[in-house]
């Protein structure tokens, strides 16, 4: 309720709003001054009724402070949402679009003077690749939905109004690995190394270079012939630790070859020479790979390993993620069905893996034709 103090003359009114985003009282502040000649009683009735419309606007408003500036927005943001209710990764991720794109243009801008054209202009003059506009895109939306959560502001400015940069006419997509290509590979990484049997698991497997390394030697079952794959290894800052894979169907079990299976013993022989050494001073002998100080493998470093391995060579295209993809060809190619393909693969649903291989299924598909041409002939 409104407090009413009288000032001579006057009346000060003081509607109270809650605290803001730094725990401070929000009070919202007028004055009233009753027309000359009227009564003591009857001024005091006129400011009541003052009053009450004066806090029934104040609280039509925002309930907290419609003049809240984007930085301080951002920064509730990033403590209060993303850090508690995103993933580690995701939350770092979001931090930093935020400090390097956000903040420096639009910092300083208040909530309410957020418009869908302000934000149509912001991406116009932006050097960003139309996908990195679309992701930090991403990222101003869920900032303005919480603005609306919680009532710093009544509705998001990110609206269909706001115009994003088109992407630019696609560029051809780099090959896939073929089989006579995948055999050559595996030729390049014959002798035993981590880095070979790391791409040589890649390559059997189709998993992400991520649950590659996050694999434990109890997520290997050479009995039952398959592996578990739970975790995937993150690291953000120089900060590794092991969590959930990308999504639900990604915690997947997958088959254990005669090949691969040496190809682990192999690993686990070396592993084991490599535990002896450093005694208690391994510290994750429970991973399948780990550095030479028996830590974590930090996934940029094999990144890097491998673009100079493949420097100079016919695969000087591919990446780790190549590896994956070559996987899912030649299981598409065999005819593999693609629901047991996705499932390998842990995608979240069929269509994404149709999705992804559109031009691989129709030329299995041209072949399938071609097959049964030649067997009604």
């Amino acid at each position: 309720m409104a407090t009413i103090n009288k000032r001579g003359n006057t009346f000060q009114i003081v509607v109270s709003l809650g605290l803001d985003v730094n725990g401070k009282k929000i009070r919202k502040t007028t004055t009233y001054k009753p027309p000359e000649g009227t009564t003591p009683k009857k001024a005091e009735k006129l400011a009541a009724e003052y009053a009450a419309e004066f806090e029934r606007k104040c609280k039509g408003m925002t309930s907290l402070n419609e003049n809240m500036r984007f930085s301080e927005m951002a920064e509730w943001f990033i403590e209060n949402y993303a850090k508690n209710e995103l993933k580690e990764i995701t939350a770092y991720n979001y931090e930093s679009q935020i400090k390097n794109h956000l903040l420096p243009e639009l910092g300083n801008i208040k909530l309410k003077d957020f418009t869908p054209a302000k934000i149509t202009a912001f991406f116009k003059t932006r050097e960003y690749a139309p996908a990195t506009c679309r992701k930090v895109y991403v990222i101003l939306q869920s900032v303005f939905a919480r603005a609306v959560e919680q009532g710093f502001i009544k509705e998001t400015p990110c609206t269909k109004a706001v115009i994003l940069p088109k992407a630019k006419q696609a560029k051809e997509k780099k090959p896939f690995l073929d089989e006579h290509q995948a055999k050559e590979l595996l030729s390049m990484v014959s002798d035993y190394s981590q880095f070979n049997t790391i791409i040589k698991v890649l390559l059997y497997t189709g998993m992400r270079s991520g649950e590659c390394l996050g694999l434990r030697w109890q997520d290997i079952d050479f009995d039952n012939r398959t592996i578990h794959i739970e975790n995937t290894l993150t690291d953000v800052g120089g900060k590794h630790w092991l969590q959930p894979p990308k999504t639900k169907t990604s915690n997947r079990y997958i088959g254990l070859s005669d090949t691969l299976a040496e190809i682990f013993r192999e690993q686990k022989k070396h592993q084991d020479e490599k535990a002896d050494k450093l005694g208690k001073s391994n510290k994750h002998p429970e991973m399948v790979f780990t550095t030479e100080s028996g830590n974590y493998v930090d996934r940029s470093f094999i990144n890097t390993q491998f673009r100079k391995f493949v420097k100079g060579t016919s695969f000087d295209f591919a990446t780790l993620h190549t590896l994956r993809h070559c996987n899912a060809t030649l299981l598409i190619n065999s005819g593999i069905d693609l629901k047991i393909v996705s499932e390998l693969l842990g995608h979240s649903d069929v269509s994404t893996t149709a999705n992804v291989y559109a031009d691989v299924l129709e030329s299995s598909k041209a072949r399938v034709a071609d097959l049964i041409s030649l067997k009604l002939q």
